[in-house]
């Protein structure tokens, strides 16, 4: 068994180092071979010597460049550039379980599976920060897999996700527009889309779980705010590109949110708003606003995808 890992990285080299040894510790069985694609997404700190640098007694190490911007595009190069009949993803600030390599694999080497979606979770010391009611009814959107369902999980998340290098030949790559560094969110969860509907069977492996050491400054009213105008942008895109629905009432939907907007801030300035918190009302509006914006630039496009089928 040849097997691909893809991390995308930019500017983490710290983190990085820590992802590539939580790796090098991970079980390969005998006779298989495993290659570790770091993918540098225009780096301007010491990344690519983290990774030419680094040597795991598990896996052989490649550093590849990618200076065009978007996460996509460097998930794209490390699918170009990849050789093994299975391809795993994780991110920069991921440390994987001892059995990730070979838990991730085999429900796809079973014939159980085309693609696997497997977990993600926080480390403990981060339990405390996100039962917060700020984040505790967003984890997901710091790519908790904890409502995902463990038989038909319907998505893969990037942090963790893997799949035959079959799939390829009908969903070739991730939507450039979508991700960070682009409209911020969802080119993981239309490429799961996409197999789908091209017929791939995705399974979960939710009990392989990977921890999220991602960094506890983007616990911040300010990047919930962001992320949230995220998804509403890339929820628009996949509305109108992928499932092909309309919404007439996006402009004055887009008045309203605005209104609604300018009370709420009148409100809050009288009330003394508490800067590092913010309510789940004023979140969905953010996102809402970012929707409707984002919507009635989209809907002036023709659709770039057959409705929920692989691309025009």
């Amino acid at each position: 068994m040849h097997v691909s890992i893809i991390v995308c990285t930019r500017n983490r080299a710290e983190s990085l180092q820590s992802t590539m040894e939580s790796i090098g510790k991970a079980s390969v069985p005998e006779g298989w071979i495993v290659e570790l694609l770091v993918v540098d997404n225009g780096s301007t700190d010491h990344t690519r010597a983290v990774a030419n640098d680094a040597r795991l007694s598990n896996a052989n190490v490649r550093y590849v460049s990618e200076p065009l911007a978007g996460l996509s595009n460097a998930r794209n190069t490390g699918l170009r550039e990849s050789t093994g009949e299975i391809i795993l993803f994780s991110d920069d600030d991921v440390r994987v379980p001892w059995n990730w390599i070979e838990g991730m694999c085999q429900p796809i080497i079973d014939g159980a599976a085309d693609a696997v979606a497997g977990g993600v979770a926080f480390p403990v010391g981060y339990a405390s920060v996100l039962s917060q009611p700020m984040f505790s009814s967003r984890r997901n959107w710091f790519a908790s897999t904890e409502a995902l369902d463990r038989d038909s999980p319907g998505q893969m998340v990037g942090a963790n996700m893997g799949f035959h290098r079959r799939v390829l030949d009908r969903v070739p790559k991730f939507d450039v527009e979508l991700g960070a560094g682009a409209l911020g969110f969802g080119e993981e969860s239309l490429f799961s889309l996409q197999l789908l509907a091209a017929g791939f069977k995705i399974v979960g492996a939710l009990d392989i779980v990977v921890e999220h050491h991602f960094d506890l400054s983007r616990l911040t009213s300010a990047t919930l705010i962001d992320s949230a105008r995220k998804k509403g942008r890339s929820h628009a895109f996949i509305f109108h590109h992928w499932e092909h629905k309309r919404s007439r009432l996006a402009v004055p939907r887009l008045i309203l949110c605005h209104l609604r907007r300018l009370r709420a801030r009148f409100f809050d300035r009288d009330k003394g708003n508490v800067e590092d918190s913010i309510s789940d009302e004023a979140l969905n509006l953010e996102k809402e606003l970012a929707f409707c914006r984002e919507y009635i630039v989209q809907r002036r496009r023709g659709f770039k995808y057959v409705s929920h089928g692989i691309p025009l």
